[in-house]
């Protein structure tokens, strides 16, 4: 019991926080909240707690040093909750299967990194990176264009948003803290290939060249990557061969690697503003993004109009051959609109771009 009774003891105030997009439902008796690492979930969860009186609290904290030598038994913990009258049992950093039953009580919230089908009664609330909106509102200053170019620098990780120090030591400190040293190593190769068209295969070859690594290691690294949502693998229109790695922040990606020029990085920001509105999609070929409203959306970050003009009548063809009804060119400045036969062209910065996406 004495881990237990630390803690309860432990002091959870968070003095900072800023409010996202995402909020908890009081009246959820179980849920999951999932995501990739440092997105944010123990702070959501942390704020939510502030409301309730902390000695109905029960945070245990699996991650806590205080772990390395001990353990904690279910029946420990449901006698715990029914001695002090816990209505609230959060579970940060929890492995499923830990226990083999869950404790009791009015509310239970796990917080994981990995989504796990607990059945009923149970509610999942999945916490991504911040998107464009989100980083936009924890800005204490800056024009529109400012404001986009610091998050071109910094990300999406939530607690690089509020910052103007150099970015390089806190990302250093978080693929120390959230990586072994064979998965730093396995980032720097997929960080790599972000946004660009690979198989599983080929990421194995790459890698084996450069350090020790056996197949089966990799191939369950990259499984296990994609589960925490670090990587996300898209799926073409066009063709069953390959799939687009989707780096989970473009900052960090650039940061790893070299091989992140401006237009990738861009590239990425929009794919990952897609997924971050829940917007189905697919990649169209090397052209840009098929969703499943038919829009095809084409990171052309200073795309002028006469320029895309000359591409879109060169590809006209497989536009309605996929089934093109409208085609949005992500740009960072520019904007224009223009139509070809039945298809409109529309050219929209990309601060405004996400703008509509949120209001869709």
């Amino acid at each position: 019991m004495e881990l237990l009774e630390y803690f309860y003891d432990r002091n959870n105030e968070i003095t900072t926080y800023h409010q996202r997009k995402i909020t908890i439902d009081q009246a959820t008796s179980h849920l999951l909240v999932y995501g990739p690492p440092a997105s944010g979930k123990s702070s959501l969860v942390l704020n939510y707690l502030m409301d309730f009186d902390p000695e109905t609290i029960l945070y245990i904290d699996f991650l806590d040093p205080k772990f390395t030598f001990r353990d904690v038994m279910e029946e420990d913990v449901q006698a715990f909750i029914e001695a002090n009258e816990i209505a609230i049992l959060i579970l940060d950093h929890y492995e499923h299967g830990y226990f083999e039953s869950l404790p009791d009580t009015d509310q239970i919230i796990i917080v994981s990194d990995f989504y796990h089908d607990y059945g009923e009664p149970f509610s999942y609330l999945e916490v991504p990176l911040l998107d464009y909106e989100e980083f936009f509102a924890f800005q204490k200053r800056g024009n529109e264009t400012q404001v986009f170019n610091h998050f071109l620098r910094q990300g999406t990780l939530p607690q690089l948003a509020a910052l103007n120090t150099p970015k390089e030591q806190l990302f250093l400190n978080f693929i120390r803290s959230h990586f072994d040293d064979s998965e730093q190593k396995l980032l720097t190769i997929l960080a790599h290939f972000n946004a660009s068209t690979v198989t599983t295969h080929q990421l194995y070859t790459y890698a084996k060249e450069r350090y020790k690594i056996s197949k089966d290691l990799i191939y369950k690294q990259i499984k296990t990557f994609s589960e925490r949502g670090i990587i996300t693998l898209i799926p073409d229109a066009l063709s069953s061969t390959g799939k687009k790695l989707l780096f989970f922040d473009f900052a960090l990606a650039k940061y790893l690697t070299l091989s992140q020029t401006f237009p990738k990085q861009f590239d990425t920001m929009v794919a990952l503003s897609l997924r971050k509105h829940h917007i189905p999609f697919k990649t169209f070929g090397m052209t840009g993004y098929l969703t499943d409203r038919q829009h095809l959306i084409i990171p052309a970050p200073f795309e002028s109009e006469e320029s895309l003009w000359k591409k879109a009548h060169n590809r006209f063809g497989s536009y309605k051959k996929g089934g093109v009804k409208k085609v949005y060119a992500i740009t960072v400045t520019a904007q224009y609109e223009f139509r070809i036969e039945g298809i409109v062209f529309e050219a929209l910065p990309f601060y405004e771009w996400v703008v509509i996406n949120d209001e869709g």
